[in-house]
C-alpha cells in the first residue's frame, strides 16, 4: 500500500499551481477498507465484531484554502460545494439541513460526496473543530469494501492533521460514525465497528472490537500461509438491515421486562439457552416490524459473538505450527456455519449462498460468509495464500453461469 500511496503523493504534488496552489502544505492521508468476519450485522445489539482492514482503500491529499468553497477533484472531473452548506459563521449545520444540502449539491455518479462531505459536520459537531475557510481536496480509491467509512475516515484524518485539531484516534472514529449514521439516517452500530477498523486498527491485522464500549478489545495477525478475499456480484447484497435492528429492540425490551436490565449483551451462550430462550417467541409474531424469530436470532447474535472469541483465540494459537493447519480449518468452519445461521434467518444474499456452496468443495478454502451489507461486499473468503487461483476461478464461473460481474475486490497474503 505504501508504493500506491507514495505514487498518489507525487501525483498531489504534480497538482500545485494547476488544482493545488503552489505555496500552500498539502496533506495526504490513507483509510483502508474493512470488511466483517463475525458479528457485524448484530453490532447495533453490541456484540463483539472480528473485523479485518483490508490493504486497499481511499487515499485523500487535502489542502486548506481561504476560499468559503470546498472542491474535489476525482480523475479528471472536479465538483464543489459553499462551505455555507455545511457551516455558517456562527457554526455547523444541524446534522440533518447539513444531509439536506449535501443531497441538493450532489453530483451524479458521486457515492462518496456524502460521507466525505460529513468529515467536515462531524468534526465540527462531535469536536468542536472550526474550519476558516474552505478546501482543495484530490480523492483516490481502490473499489474498497466498505467505502462510505473509508471515505469519511481518509478526509477526517486529513482534517485534523491539516488543521492542527488534537482527537484521539478514538474519538474520530466515533465522530465519523455518527457523522455516517445522521447522513443516512440509522443508528450507528455499523458504522462504528467500521470507523474504528479503519482508523484505529493496526495494519494487517484482525482485531476485536466491541461496539458497545467503542474500544478495539484485541487483535491478531494472520498466521503464515492464509489469506483473506472479498468477492463482490453486481448485484449488491441486501440484508433487511432495518428489520434486524427493530427484531434487536424488540429482544431487549422482553428481556427487561424479565430482568429489569438490557441483558443481551450480558449474557453467554449457554445462559440465554437455559433460562431466556424460552421467553423470546420462536415464530415471527405476524407484526409487520416483528417478522423474525425472535429466539432464533438472539440465539445468533450470541453466536457471533461467541464465534469472534474463539476464531481470534484460534488465530492467536495457529502461530504453534503443529496444529496450524487444524486452527485454520476451524475458523474457517465457525466462518461457514456463521453464514448458514444467517441463511436460516433469512439475512443471505442468493449470490453469497451460491458461492458459498461452490467454495466449500476445494481443500484451498478453510471458510466463506456474506459479511454485513454496509460493506457492499458479497462474500468473504478465507483460505490457504495459494488459493487465490481457486477464488478467481469460482468467481469468473459464477459470472459467466449468473449473467452479472463478479470481482475478487481485495485479498492480502501474509508471508
Amino acid at each position: 500500500m505504501s508504493t500506491n500511496l507514495d505514487r498518489f503523493a507525487q501525483q498531489a504534488r504534480a497538482e500545485r499551481g494547476r488544482f493545488f496552489d503552489r505555496d500552500r502544505a498539502i496533506t495526504v492521508t490513507h483509510a483502508p477498507g474493512w470488511v466483517d468476519l463475525f458479528g457485524g450485522i448484530v453490532a447495533d445489539a453490541g456484540m463483539l465484531s472480528l473485523l479485518w482492514p483490508t490493504g486497499d482503500g481511499v487515499m485523500v491529499a487535502l489542502q486548506p484554502d481561504p476560499e468559503p468553497i470546498i472542491r474535489f477533484r476525482v480523475g479528471q472531473r472536479t465538483d464543489s460545494i459553499p462551505c455555507t452548506a455545511l457551516f455558517l459563521p456562527a457554526g455547523p449545520r444541524e446534522y440533518a439541513d447539513a444531509a439536506g444540502e449535501i443531497d441538493l449539491h450532489q453530483p451524479p455518479r458521486s457515492p462518496w460526496w456524502g460521507p466525505a462531505l460529513m468529515a467536515w459536520v462531524a468534526l465540527m459537531r462531535e469536536e468542536f473543530a472550526r474550519f476558516g475557510g474552505g478546501a482543495r481536496v484530490m480523492l483516490q480509491w481502490t473499489d474498497p469494501p466498505g467505502l462510505a467509512v473509508s471515505v469519511i475516515a481518509a478526509i477526517a484524518q486529513a482534517l485534523a492533521k491539516a488543521y492542527g485539531i488534537h482527537v484521539a484516534p478514538r474519538e474520530l472514529a466515533i465522530a465519523c460514525a455518527e457523522g455516517l449514521a445522521r447522513l443516512e439516517r440509522r443508528s450507528a452500530g455499523a458504522e462504528l465497528i467500521g470507523t474504528l477498523t479503519t482508523v484505529c486498527a493496526p495494519a494487517n491485522e484482525l482485531v476485536m472490537v466491541n461496539p458497545y464500549t467503542a474500544q478495539i478489545g484485541g487483535s491478531a495477525h494472520l498466521p503464515p500461509s492464509s489469506a483473506i478475499w472479498v468477492i463482490r456480484a453486481s448485484d449488491e447484497p441486501r440484508q433487511p438491515l432495518a428489520r434486524v435492528r427493530m427484531a434487536l429492540d424488540h429482544i431487549e425490551r422482553l428481556l427487561v421486562q424479565y430482568d429489569h436490565e438490557p441483558a443481551l449483551t450480558k449474557l453467554r451462550l449457554s445462559d440465554f439457552i437455559r433460562h431466556a430462550r424460552d421467553r423470546l417467541p420462536a415464530d415471527p409474531t405476524g407484526e409487520r416490524q416483528h417478522t423474525m424469530p425472535l429466539a432464533a436470532l438472539a440465539a445468533f447474535a450470541l453466536a457471533e459473538q461467541q464465534r469472534s472469541r474463539l476464531a481470534l483465540a484460534l488465530l492467536r494459537a495457529a502461530a504453534s505450527r503443529a496444529q496450524r493447519d487444524d486452527d485454520l480449518r476451524l475458523v474457517g468452519e465457525l466462518l461457514t456455519q456463521s453464514h448458514w445461521e444467517q441463511a436460516a434467518l433469512g439475512l443471505t444474499d442468493p449470490h453469497a449462498d451460491a458461492l458459498v456452496e461452490q467454495l466449500a468443495s476445494l481443500p484451498s478454502i478453510f471458510g466463506a460468509r456474506q459479511p454485513l451489507a454496509a460493506t457492499h461486499a458479497t462474500l468473504v473468503v478465507f483460505g490457504r495464500s495459494d488459493a487465490e487461483a481457486d477464488v478467481q476461478r469460482v468467481a469468473t464461473a459464477y459470472q459467466a453461469s449468473a449473467g452479472l460481474a463478479v470481482k475478487v475486490l481485495a485479498h492480502k497474503v501474509q508471508n
